[in-house]
């Protein structure tokens, strides 16, 4: 497994990350989301041995690669750029090949075979890398960090370049190759449903600091703070005058909030009469925005599939207990 701890790390004055710590399990995919420049990255480099000077430690099962006093070379890392890096000089079998530096020549040409049949790519092992499809290229990508039969893989942002298709078959082949390989995975990306789909736990980083690290529903069902709610899933916050009239305990740090997928209209009438603001046809719904009816400064999103229930007074459905308070 993979140990992160107490991990940070500088660029001259500037503090880019702080005590970072989770760790991947065998078998185990853990997201990093974040905003682009978070310093999700960072952290994959540190780990492969690309970054060397950071603070705290980096462990690869019981071992101690990386730290002040230790730095280790042989990782047992397979590592997937977002843009492959794969050598344009180089075809298929040659890209492939080239990770397998320490084998014999007839121990690399049985291996490459191997890889060549293990990710269906056979009938381009001649081509150069620019006759390939995006989808073709990541797998010879994938196929080169597999090589050397790493212990952890690390992806930066591995479907970007892919089209919505590709990228969900994708995503769930190289989720099933990791399990059956039984690697410690971890994954950085900066969308949400992608991070939520393939991964067993997930951090959240924000202003250098990894806010929450957690299973994939743990972390999506009981945030802790609005940051993190909002960042998985779109949040409404009720306002001052929702939280006066339904009568919420709500502390000066925190904040009463519905998921937009959980926030509903009714016609049956109660005490939290809608007025309509704006409404637009998205295809499978309607995109809402309404405020309460006297207070119209605070507006909530709402996604019908239904827009008749606009047609007479509504009123937001607080019926389930879907309101969560949370920090701010």
């Amino acid at each position: 497994m993979v140990s992160v701890n107490n991990f940070g790390i500088s660029f001259g004055d500037t503090l880019i990350l702080e005590n970072i710590n989770f760790d991947v399990n065998n078998g185990e995919i853990v997201t990093l989301l974040g905003q682009s420049g978070c310093g999700k990255t960072t952290i994959l480099r540190s780990i492969a041995g690309l970054q060397r000077e950071h603070e705290g430690n980096i462990c690869i099962g019981d071992v101690c690669v990386s730290s002040k006093e230790i730095f280790e070379k042989n990782r047992e890392v397979g590592y997937i750029f977002q843009d492959y890096a794969l050598f344009p000089h180089l075809n298929v079998e040659e890209n492939i090949a080239f990770a397998l530096d320490t084998l014999s020549k007839k121990e690399k040409e049985k291996r490459v075979v191997e890889l060549l049949e293990q990710f269906d790519i056979q009938e381009h092992r001649k081509k150069s890398i620019h006759q390939l499809s995006g989808g073709q290229q990541q797998r010879v990508a994938i196929a080169r960090a597999m090589a050397n039969k790493p212990k952890v893989l690390l992806l930066d942002e591995p479907f970007a370049n892919l089209d919505s298709i590709l990228r969900y078959k994708t995503k769930m082949w190289l989720k099933n190759l990791i399990k059956e390989n039984n690697l410690s995975a971890v994954l950085v990306t900066h969308d949400k449903k992608e991070a939520l789909s393939i991964s067993d736990k997930i951090g959240i980083i924000n202003n250098k600091k990894l806010l929450q690290f957690d299973t994939t529903t743990n972390i999506y069902n009981n945030p802790k703070s609005f940051y993190v709610a909002n960042f998985l899933s779109e949040i409404n916050v009720l306002s001052k005058k929702a939280v006066e009239i339904l009568n919420l305990d709500v502390k000066d740090d925190e904040l009463a909030t519905i998921k937009v997928d959980d926030t509903i209209l009714t016609n049956e009438t109660n005490s939290l009469e809608l007025k309509l603001i704006d409404s637009s046809f998205c295809g499978d719904f309607y995109e809402v925005i309404v405020t309460l009816k006297n207070d119209e400064d605070h507006q909530i999103h709402v996604k019908l599939k239904d827009a008749r229930v606009l047609l007479k007074p509504f009123y937001l459905d607080i019926s389930d207990e879907i309101i969560k308070i949370i920090k701010k």
